[in-house]
């Protein structure tokens, strides 16, 4: 291992507090990595880590040390990978976060897509609900839905997510017409703990602006399920266009308020502000960009 590469390592074990995540980041055993981080100590004459059985923080000397070497590093590879791209396709691992249901039923062929195209990208896909700290957990990228509080990332925004409003036609048989988003609080909804403010939705018409607070005898997590439960006749959902568009075909559910429009989130792609963004990063997310650019 050269001296860059093992300057690249101890701004992974920095990063990411951890050896083992490190280790495994830059295609290495643990023990090989802590040996390269003793070894620069070694060279440097100062300790830059204070291991424990449970974290790895940094020293002083190390601190400064990564404040002083983080933007070099940086501009060092932006050089080194345009040079990359200039001859050569991406190649490493490419380590997604997304939101399950999002990510099984619409991400999933946009990232096949992409492997298809990269051969020597190989896709490390982790699908969860919880909002994930990328750089604690070694991501490249996230592909988030909602509105983004993190200052501390990058975001490309892609896409619109529209919502969609819908029940089964048994259910509105037997709830008679809706003349106003304030008429659900009368009815049964789905509530949905994946959405921030599950029980309050927001619809706008013509400039008006309604919040209806809402209430059901289900609440769930998850788009697909709150679709499913809305077949099933158990109430109305709001979820996303993309959860409800094949139900809709179907006929197992139908709009409801069709002239009022929910308020809609939107999709992103985020990355950590200080990491260098790699090519194959860059690509897929150019990739994202593409494919969703007429809307999801």
């Amino acid at each position: 291992m050269d001296r860059i590469d093992t300057l690249r390592l101890f701004v992974s074990v920095a990063e990411l507090g951890s050896f083992t995540k490190a280790a495994e980041k830059e295609g290495m055993t643990p023990g090989a990595a802590s040996k390269q981080i003793t070894a620069l100590e070694t060279r440097l004459q100062a300790r830059l880590l204070e291991r424990t059985t449970r974290s790895v923080r940094l020293t002083d000397a190390g601190e400064a040390l990564l404040e002083r070497i983080r933007p070099w590093l940086s501009e060092f590879e932006l050089i080194e990978d345009g040079f990359a791209e200039e001859g050569a396709a991406p190649v490493g691992v490419l380590r997604i976060s997304a939101p399950v249901d999002f990510g099984a039923r619409i991400l999933m062929p946009v990232v096949a897509d992409y492997m298809r195209k990269w051969p020597g990208v190989d896709v490390r896909l982790s699908m969860a609900d919880r909002m994930v700290d990328l750089v604690d957990e070694g991501f490249d990228l996230a592909v988030r839905i909602g509105q983004l509080t993190d200052s501390s990332l990058i975001a490309r925004k892609l896409a619109p997510a529209c919502m969609s409003l819908v029940a089964s036609p048994a259910f509105l048989e037997k709830s008679g017409p809706l003349n106003s988003p304030a008429d659900l609080s009368a009815l049964d909804c789905i509530i949905d703990r994946n959405k921030p403010a599950a029980q309050l939705w927001k619809f706008t018409k013509d400039g008006e602006t309604i919040e209806a607070k809402v209430n059901g005898r289900i609440t769930l997590n998850g788009a697909t399920a709150a679709i499913e439960a809305a077949a099933q006749g158990l109430g109305i959902a709001c979820s996303p266009s993309w959860s409800a568009r094949q139900a809709l075909a179907d006929g197992r559910v139908v709009p409801v308020l069709p002239d009022w429009s929910p308020d809609h989130r939107d999709l992103w792609a985020v990355f950590p502000s200080n990491r260098y963004l790699a090519q194959r990063v860059r690509l897929f997310v150019d990739h994202l960009a593409e494919r969703f650019k007429d809307g999801l």
